[in-house]
């Protein structure tokens, strides 16, 4: 039933930017110079500190189990030195955060004592960013998380520290996502990228640059631009091949197959790939019930036993209670509607749409279709959100890539500025004087034009504003409707999901005009618009279509979904009648609707014409039956007015 999987898992596993330090520092090691320096009797100073952190760093890419023996073997030889035991300390800590809060705490709770704020204020916000990760990914704690974060990103010794600079932008990114604050999510997301690039970038770091690719396959994947995720992920997937680092290639899999956009059959194959790589990564067990749920699908029982087996080491509940989802899957397949029901035990997230649709389908199985319809909306509803999210989400990149590349202009100009005014410095005072003069002239040019472009600009969006706006009601008008459904179609193509058009048409109203006038007429407009705006979601699209008549394309198709919005825009514009002066009494309307076609080319705009025919044809059948009623391709529901 389930054709898509989330993509958040992905958010939790994948090998962030600090990961590069672990795989690519060793050629660094000449740039820090020998071990022997480092054992040195002096206090460690911070780029001592981040020496040996880069050093340690770079075993990681060998082994994780040699890093910690490493980081233990050079704690016992510390000498009265509390910066460096710290630093070590936090490095363990560092390299043990997908092994549980536990030790996390551990390691902080050795190395916050030994900080030194005044002198090392960078080891504080170093382990300020790990404790913030155990916040969100462990305790369900994000919104202090991001508290604690957005503390570090404001600290001028953050500066000092590349390290815990980048680190901490990617533990903030989790956060949000985490929080669903997806406005906050694309600023520091290319700020991590602007960061990584900039030009002054010391040797050592530049090995992050491959890694952006991670950071933006998984924002693609998050916002339905899987054609751009796969792209950049497969180039990952190339480059980790060739430096041989199975768990790294297993996690990369492993993220391409929890995408929530991504088809379930194609999820089985990279989850296929995953596992035979490396079956040690965190998220091996999802990726291993997702292969034995393709296997029940295909009539292999060979591993069936294998369902009711989960890693008890693993302690993101995310990913325990996504494995227990396709679990569930194959027992409903099996029809073993017991077994089924112990691994929906195990999703306890009241907002996790996979909880909801597993309970639909075995309520269903059992016949209690009750439960099943009440899943089934939740299900929806939950479906739909994260929708808009993704929506949401690159709508918010496309406005900050704006806003970074004016603020790159305006720099760029600064730049330009200060150059040119450092070389009028060095020529003669009279050539200054003329080289000011000539400035201000042109600076006064400027601001004429500006002004003048800028109150042109205003008088062009006010003109388009009123070309697009029905002037009685304040809804689009046909035209402008019709060009934004077919942008919203296209849309609805690219991430896949679903659209309707509803024509709806006021009941009576001649005789409203005929009886009461007018002016009560043209209220009764505008209440209708008013009860629209005040109930349709901000992505559906309304418009007056012409005289009496309305017409609405919304991402609902479901019969029942319909129904429920109409029924609320129904009582809504009731009670605005009925509380309006000028009208007083009640209306009501009735509706058609019909599915958009999403089978049709993207650049054929007859898919919307033909909805709109199909769509009156039902408005047709509800006013032939009565009125005050929606009509569908199968049933027509009576709407009801207020009691």
């Amino acid at each position: 039933m389930v054709a898509t999987c989330w993509n958040f898992s992905a958010l939790l596993l994948r090998r962030r930017l600090g990961a590069a330090l672990r795989v690519l520092l060793g050629l660094s090691l000449l740039w820090l110079g020998n071990a022997s320096a480092l054992a040195a009797n002096a206090p460690y100073t911070l780029t001592q500190i981040q020496a040996e952190r880069l050093e340690i760093d770079s075993l990681a890419a060998i082994s994780v189990k040699k890093t910690l023996e490493e980081i233990e073997t050079r704690i016992a030889a510390v000498n009265d030195d509390p910066a460096r035991l710290a630093g070590l300390y936090l490095l363990k800590a560092h390299r043990l955060i997908h092994s549980g809060q536990a030790a996390i705490d551990e390691n902080l709770a050795k190395a916050l004592p030994l900080i030194n704020q005044e002198q090392h204020p960078e080891q504080y916000l170093h382990a300020m960013t790990i404790q913030a990760y155990g916040l969100y990914m462990y305790q369900n704690r994000a919104a202090e998380a991001v508290v604690l974060l957005e503390q570090v990103q404001q600290h001028p010794a953050l500066q000092n520290d590349f390290y815990v600079r980048v680190i901490s932008l990617g533990n903030l990114l989790e956060a949000y996502y985490l929080l669903k604050q997806y406005d906050k999510i694309s600023k520091p997301l290319f700020m991590l990228i602007k960061t990584l690039s900039a030009k002054d970038v010391e040797p050592v770091y530049k090995n992050f640059f491959p890694d952006i690719e991670e950071e933006l396959a998984y924002h693609s994947g998050q916002i339905g631009d899987i054609k751009q995720a796969l792209v950049l992920s497969n180039k990952i997937i190339e480059r980790t091949k060739l430096k041989n680092h199975t768990d790294n290639l297993a996690i990369t899999n492993c993220n391409i197959a929890n995408w929530y956009f991504l088809p379930l059959a194609e999820k089985f194959q990279y989850a296929k790939a995953s596992l035979a790589v490396s079956n040690n990564v965190p998220c091996a067990d999802v990726m291993e019930k997702l292969v034995l749920l393709e296997q029940v699908q295909q009539g292999d029982l060979t591993n069936i036993a294998r369902l009711q087996q989960f890693n008890p080491a693993q302690q993101m509940p995310i990913l325990n209670e996504r494995s227990a989802y396709y679990a569930g899957l194959a027992y409903l397949h099996l029809n073993d509607l017991a077994a089924a029901q112990q691994m929906l035990n195990r999703l306890t997230d009241p907002n996790n749409w996979e909880r909801y649709d597993l309970l639909q389908q075995l309520a269903a199985k059992q016949g209690d279709y009750q439960a099943a319809y009440a899943a089934s909306q939740q299900y929806h509803q939950l479906r739909a959100q994260k929708d808009a999210d993704a929506r949401a989400l690159m709508l918010g990149s496309y406005q900050t890539r704006l806003e970074l590349a004016q603020e790159d202009t305006k720099a760029a100009e600064q730049a330009k500025q200060a150059e040119q005014l450092a070389a009028a410095e060095q020529k003669a005072q009279a050539r200054l004087n003329l080289m000011l003069t000539v400035i201000a002239a042109g600076g006064v040019v400027t601001l004429v034009l500006v002004l003048y472009l800028y109150r042109s600009r205003r008088f062009q969006q006010k003109l388009q504003q009123l070309s697009d706006t029905d002037p009685l009601t304040g809804l689009l008008n046909r035209r402008a409707f019709m060009r934004q459904a077919e942008q919203l179609k296209l849309l609805a193509q690219r991430q896949q999901f679903p659209l309707s058009v509803v024509l709806i048409d006021l009941d009576f109203f001649k005789q409203i005009n005929d009886q009461h006038g007018h002016q009560a007429g043209d209220a009764v407009l505008c209440a209708f618009a008013d009860a629209a705006k005040a109930t349709l979601r901000q992505t559906d699209v309304v418009a007056r279509f012409g005289g009496e008549e309305f017409i609405l394309m919304t991402s609902q198709q479901h019969a029942d979904a319909l129904a429920s919005l109409l029924q609320r825009l129904q009582q809504c514009f009731q009670q605005m009648c009925l509380q309006d002066g000028e009208i007083g009494f009640s209306v009501s309307f009735s509706a058609g609707t019909a599915a958009l076609n999403m089978q049709q080319e993207h650049n054929d705009p007859q898919a919307i014409e033909d909805a709109i025919r199909q769509a009156d044809e039902q408005l047709y059948r509800a006013k032939g039956n009565g009125r005050q009623q929606v009509c569908m391709a199968d049933i027509c529901v009576p709407l009801m007015t207020m009691a």
